[in-house]
């Protein structure tokens, strides 16, 4: 890939005579913030992902595709302009939109432009967990109309706390959400108690899919050194996920 972008530029040089240089690239680059479930992964040269450093020096704007989250990598210049709308439910915190770019000679200015959703995407509840019982007055606390027309009805991820839960509590979460007009795309449990000894000992009935990385980075943390994990050693868990 360094090969391929440095012979571009080299052949282009003349021709372009001054004029900025945008490239283009639909891969993975390191660094970049995946979407988990949404992304299929890309190998190239047997690698899943190249570094920045690709990309040439001379490259006046880098704009990138595969990723869904718009974000910058290495440089402000070198950019995914991320996914127009939510494809899957763990891009609900994303800012989906598109990316201005101007350059102006060697200026280069990049703004993103957020889409609204035709549909609205939530998590219930917005913050921590929830016990299943309280999942009916959420549902309801939203006042959504009952003629709502399915393509309108918002996709609901729904976080849920361990404690009561039974081995049906799948099915029951279906039943509840039936009388309402909302569409469940997600259903996560908290993470393993702390006074729990082994992650695998876990409740059988949890499928590992439904527990959030995130949440079981911080367990163990807290288990092997005593503390919370702080915002740096979070930003090298995410950024570790990102490579694997």
């Amino acid at each position: 890939m360094r090969s391929l972008y440095a012979e571009l530029v080299d052949t282009l040089r003349g021709p372009m005579d001054g004029l900025p240089f945008v490239l283009t690239g639909h891969l993975h680059v390191a660094g970049g913030i995946e979407s988990e479930g949404a992304e299929r992964r890309i190998l190239v040269g047997g690698q899943h992902a190249v570094p920045h450093d690709v990309f040439p020096a001379e490259a006046s704007y880098v704009a990138l595709g595969h990723l869904h989250k718009a974000q910058a990598i290495g440089r402000d210049t070198i950019r995914y302009s991320g996914s127009l709308i939510p494809l899957s439910a763990t891009e609900m915190p994303y800012a989906h939109g598109v990316t201005l770019v101007s350059l102006d000679g060697t200026t280069v200015l990049s703004e993103h432009i957020p889409i609204d959703r035709p549909v609205a995407f939530v998590r219930l509840p917005e913050a921590g967990d929830m016990r299943l019982n309280e999942l009916g007055d959420h549902l309801t606390a939203m006042n959504l109309s009952s003629d709502l027309p399915l393509h309108k009805r918002p996709f609901v991820q729904i976080r849920l706390a361990r404690e009561g839960l039974s081995p049906g509590f799948r099915e029951e979460v279906d039943r509840i959400a039936e009388s309402f007009p909302a569409r469940i795309v997600d259903t996560r449990v908290a993470a393993i108690p702390e006074a729990s000894n082994d992650v695998t000992s876990a409740d059988p009935m949890i499928r590992l899919a439904e527990r959030d990385p995130e949440d079981l980075f911080k367990l163990a943390f807290e288990r092997t050194f005593g503390v919370a994990p702080d915002a740096t050693h979070l930003d090298v868990f995410h950024r570790a996920q990102a490579e694997t």
